[in-house]
């Protein structure tokens, strides 16, 4: 557990600041973070401020201002400058962290001063990542998992920056469970002065075709929108009044000759998708995952910013396989990893979830990826799963059907609003306006039906084909999605308890949605829509005993067995311990 409070002992404040190696972890060194931190901030902070104030002044001198505007915005970049890095000094003059015994301390804090001390055992992940500005200066920044952010994604523990060496010396101790062990010891780990008996042994490895799965990624699309946009704000920067003129001038053009919208949109997709093949390399490049002999696996990646994620084998609580709709059309997958202590959130500024393990990359890699991460010759997210009963698929039908109405509701409802925009255009567009009224209404309530009647029609019919469940050795694997299909295998050692949930249309068509809680991830998994006495038995088949003394079976399952593997509808049903 950790712990907030005032610092325990005036005299850990004389404790040298720089033990010596053979201190580091006794208990009685409290070291600080590298001096040049502060340098790393005011390296960081000048890349950003020295252009930002250059493009400004050339802006300014353009535009016809004075001298004055170039002075105050020169001063702006030194203040938003020297401001920050002089808190970063004053931080780094009053951190101090060690590692004693068993546990991990953090003493910091200006004005309220505050202690935080972490046992070892509780020390999920450790990820060290080296930002472009960090590598002149040799410092990296350290991240550090613990068990009670699972599933919350609650605020890490981190130490930015130390020296590269204390990084990986600080990654391989911290994960090291027994100090008093040797054996232990991460093989050839830096600081111990030997070098194991046992290597790394490497999963994967980036190819870098691999990353021609990002053009057909979903954020193609918005990195595309989002190029329309910074193109406007560059335009807007000669003038609001002509970046409005050059967008009625596009507006016009597109109503007179709608098909030029057609190579507008191809352009925004190209952008888009040179933009998310440039993202995909900057998080990946360099990728590659290897098993460590100290019961870790530890992720590596990154051009821009390096990241070395290790996390701690034992704590691995499953997999889970994503794919996205365009991603299943050419044949791409990226895994994930189920761990207690490893958000599912990026870290500051970088778009990788912390729990992602791999790129896009082809189906069959990512399948013998996420079998050796668990330690497994095929992988329990490539079984074959059971499907879910047809009212499942009703019940998707009938919220697309709602859906739909709604739509076209809306779109009727907006029908006079519209009428009144087409009069405001050139003449080939008005003979719509003067519509009457009844006319207009079935043309808005049509245009809104389908404009999203298709798009929920294929979303009810993908969500059906996604659901599935089964229970193997060991696993539980689950899967769900419509555009994102995502399948979860989770070991059953890790589930801790259940939750059956049934709606009111649930329960008028025998459904339930079953989910397992456990420490790892986003802290469930559910298995929805599937029919109750099914889900009961799955629930009971994969942790026996577990909710077992609150099922009541019929009387000839009890003596004969049957129904075990039927279709479970009404089989089984949810009642007090002993059928009391």
């Amino acid at each position: 557990m950790s712990a907030h409070a005032p610092v325990p002992g005036a005299d850990t404040d004389s404790a040298p600041d720089s033990a010596p190696d053979s201190d580091f972890g006794s208990g009685s060194g409290w070291r600080r973070l590298s001096p040049l931190t502060v340098w790393a901030w005011a390296l960081g902070l000048g890349a950003v401020a020295v252009p930002g104030s250059a493009a400004g002044t050339v802006l300014v001198r353009l535009g016809g201002g004075s001298w004055l505007w170039v002075a105050l915005i020169v001063l702006g970049a030194a203040a938003g400058t020297a401001l920050p890095t002089a808190v970063a000094a004053l931080r780094w003059s009053r951190t101090r962290y060690r590692i004693s015994g068993r546990r991990l301390e953090i003493r910091t804090g200006v004005a309220a001063v505050s202690y935080r001390s972490v046992p070892r055992e509780r020390i999920r992940s450790v990820d060290v990542a080296v930002p472009l500005w960090m590598r002149p200066l040799g410092l990296c920044a350290l991240s550090i998992g613990t068990a009670e952010q699972a599933g919350s994604g609650g605020a890490q523990i981190r130490l930015s920056a130390v020296r590269r060496d204390e990084g990986e010396r600080l990654r391989a101790r911290l994960l090291l469970r027994d100090p008093a062990d040797p054996a232990q010891a991460p093989a050839g780990s830096a600081g111990d002065g030997r070098s194991g008996a046992g290597t790394a042994r490497e999963l994967v490895r980036l190819r870098p075709v691999w990353l021609g799965y990002a053009p057909v990624s979903a954020a193609a699309p918005a990195l595309g929108a989002a190029a329309v946009g910074a193109a406007f704000n560059v335009l807007s920067l000669a003038g609001r009044d002509r970046a409005d003129a050059a967008v009625a001038a596009v507006y016009g053009q597109v109503l007179d000759r709608p098909l030029l919208l057609l190579p507008g949109v191809a352009a925004a997709l190209l952008v888009g998708a040179a933009a998310a093949a440039a993202v995909q390399a900057e998080a990946w490049w360099g990728y590659r995952v290897d098993r460590e002999p100290d019961g870790t696996l530890r992720l590596q990646r990154g051009l821009v910013t390096t990241t070395s994620l290790s996390l701690e084998e034992r704590r691995l609580r499953g997999v889970e396989l994503r794919r996205a709709l365009p991603q299943r059309w050419f044949g791409a997958a990226r895994v994930r990893a189920v761990a207690t202590g490893l958000a599912a959130e990026g870290g500051r500024g970088d778009p990788v979830p912390r729990n992602a393990l791999s790129p896009d990359l082809p189906h069959r890699r990512a399948l013998a990826l996420s079998a050796a991460v668990v330690g497994e010759s095929e992988s329990p997210a490539a079984a074959p799963l059971r499907s879910h009963p047809r009212a499942a698929q009703v019940l998707r039908v009938v919220r697309a059907l709602a859906g739909t109405a709604v739509a076209a509701a809306a779109g009727a409802g907006l029908a006079p609003a519209a009428q009144w925009a087409l009069a405001q255009t050139p003449a080939g567009m008005r003979a719509l306006a003067e519509a009457d009224t009844a006319t207009a209404l079935a043309a808005g309530a049509s245009a809104g039906a389908l404009a999203v009647g298709p798009p929920l029609a294929g979303w009810a019919v993908s969500a059906y084909r996604g659901l599935g469940h089964t229970v193997l050795p060991g696993y539980l694997v689950t899967r769900t999605g419509a555009f994102v299909r995502t399948t979860v295998a989770l070991r059953r050692e890790g589930i801790i308890g259940w939750r059956i949930s049934r709606s009111p249309f649930q329960r008028r068509a025998g459904l339930a949605t079953v989910t397992a809680t456990t420490a790892a991830g986003p802290g469930r998994f559910s298995v929805p829509d599937v029919a109750l006495g099914t889900g009961l038995r799955l629930a009971d088949a994969s942790v026996p005993g577990l909710l077992g003394r609150f099922l009541v079976r019929p009387a000839a399952e009890r003596f004969t067995g049957v129904g075990a593997a039927g279709s479970g509808r009404g089989a089984v049903s949810a009642g007090p311990p002993n059928g009391r």
